[in-house]
C-alpha cells in the first residue's frame, strides 16, 4: 500500500507539470541542452517557434512549428577569402563527394527526400524536405551533418570538381586536343560570360575594395580557380565548418513535439561536433572595415554581346542601395 501511494505523488506531481511548448517557454530557460534566446510569434500573436543556442557547441537553432512536412535549411558563415570560390567548391564537394557525400545524395534518392543547395556571399546553405516522416527526417538530418562536418573528399576528386585537363577529339578532323574544364570551373566561366554577374563583381569590389570579403567573388573567376589547391579546401572547411559558426532554420508539425525533437537534436550534436573549442566565429563585426573605391567612380565592365547596338547594362551602388539601369 505504502508503494502504491508513492507512486501515486510521483506521477500525479508529474501530471502538474505543463508540457513544454513555445507558448510557455521564456528567454533564457534551459531545455535538452539548449538555451532559449528568443520566441517566435505569428501574425496573430501566437507563440510558434523560438530560437535556441546550444551550450555545448554553439549551434544555432530556430525551431518552428509548421504544419507540414518535417524540413530543415542549414547555414554555414562561408565569407570569401579569396577570388578561388572556396564557399562555392565547397558546396559541391560536401554533397556529391567522398564516402559521405555520395552516401547523402543516394540516402535521399532512396528516402524520396528534397534536397538542394545554394552559395550566397556570406553563406552556404544546404535544404531539405522529408516526406516519410520523423525517423527519415533525423536521419536524413544527422546525414547532412556528418557530410559537412566530417567529409572524406580526396584530392583528386578536389582537382576534378575544380579545374583540370582533358583530353577530346575534334569531332571533323579527329585531332586531339588539351580540354580545361572541371564542373566549377565550366560553371563559373559560363556565369562570368554573362553581362549581370561580371556587373555584379564590379561592383561588390568597388564598394567594398579588392580585398575585402564581400569585395571577392564567393563563385570564384576562372583565372583563380586555375591556382586553387586542394589544401587551400581543406584549411577553408576547417576554418569555416563547425557547429558554432553554423545553423540551422527547423520547420516541424505540431505532432514532433518541441522537447521530443531538442532532445534528439542535442545527442545528435554531441555526437557530431569533434572540433577543438575556441575556434573564432566569423560574424558581420569581426569583417575589416570596406575601403570603397572614391565616390562617383565610373568603371566600364566589358563582355560579349551579339552586336554594337545592343542594349547594356548600368549598375547604380551605394552603400546602402543599388539599382540597374537599362542603356543603349
Amino acid at each position: 500500500m505504502h508503494r502504491i501511494f508513492v507512486l501515486f505523488l510521483a506521477v500525479a506531481g508529474f501530471a502538474q507539470q505543463p508540457p513544454i511548448s513555445y507558448s510557455n517557454l521564456t528567454q533564457g530557460q534551459t531545455i535538452g541542452g539548449f538555451r532559449a534566446a528568443a520566441v517566435y510569434l505569428d501574425d496573430s500573436g501566437r507563440a510558434m517557434g523560438a530560437r535556441f543556442q546550444h551550450e555545448r557547441t554553439g549551434f544555432t537553432l530556430d525551431l518552428l512549428e509548421i504544419q507540414s512536412v518535417p524540413q530543415a535549411y542549414f547555414w554555414v558563415t562561408t565569407y570569401p577569402t579569396s577570388n578561388m570560390g572556396e564557399p562555392h567548391t565547397q558546396e559541391h564537394l560536401l554533397i556529391s563527394k567522398g564516402s559521405k557525400g555520395r552516401m547523402l545524395g543516394s540516402m535521399q534518392s532512396m528516402s524520396l527526400v528534397t534536397f538542394s543547395a545554394s552559395t550566397g556571399p556570406w553563406q552556404t546553405c544546404y535544404h531539405f524536405n522529408v516526406a516519410a516522416g520523423p525517423a527519415v527526417f533525423y536521419q536524413t538530418f544527422e546525414t547532412t551533418l556528418e557530410a559537412l562536418l566530417h567529409p572524406d573528399y580526396s584530392d583528386e576528386e578536389i582537382r576534378r570538381e575544380v579545374r583540370n585537363f582533358g583530353v577530346s577529339p575534334n569531332p571533323q578532323t579527329d585531332e586531339l586536343h588539351l580540354e580545361e574544364k572541371g564542373t566549377v570551373y565550366n560553371e563559373m566561366s559560363t556565369t562570368m560570360d554573362q553581362a549581370d554577374p561580371r556587373m555584379v563583381q564590379a561592383a561588390h569590389t568597388l564598394l567594398f575594395g579588392p580585398e575585402h570579403p564581400l569585395g571577392f567573388s564567393y563563385g570564384g573567376t576562372p583565372a583563380a580557380l586555375r591556382v586553387l589547391k586542394p589544401d587551400d579546401i581543406r584549411r577553408f572547411h576547417a576554418q569555416h565548418y563547425f557547429l558554432a559558426n553554423m545553423g540551422a532554420i527547423v520547420s516541424l508539425p505540431k505532432e514532433m513535439l518541441p522537447a521530443d525533437a531538442l532532445a534528439r537534436l542535442d545527442a545528435l550534436l554531441n555526437r557530431m561536433e569533434k572540433t577543438p573549442p575556441g575556434l573564432p566565429v566569423t560574424t558581420e563585426d569581426s569583417l575589416p572595415a570596406p575601403q570603397p573605391a572614391a565616390s562617383g567612380t565610373i568603371e566600364y565592365v566589358e563582355y560579349p554581346f551579339r552586336n554594337e547596338q545592343q542594349s547594356g547594362l548600368v549598375f547604380l551602388g551605394g552603400r546602402r542601395t543599388v539599382g540597374w539601369v537599362t542603356a543603349t
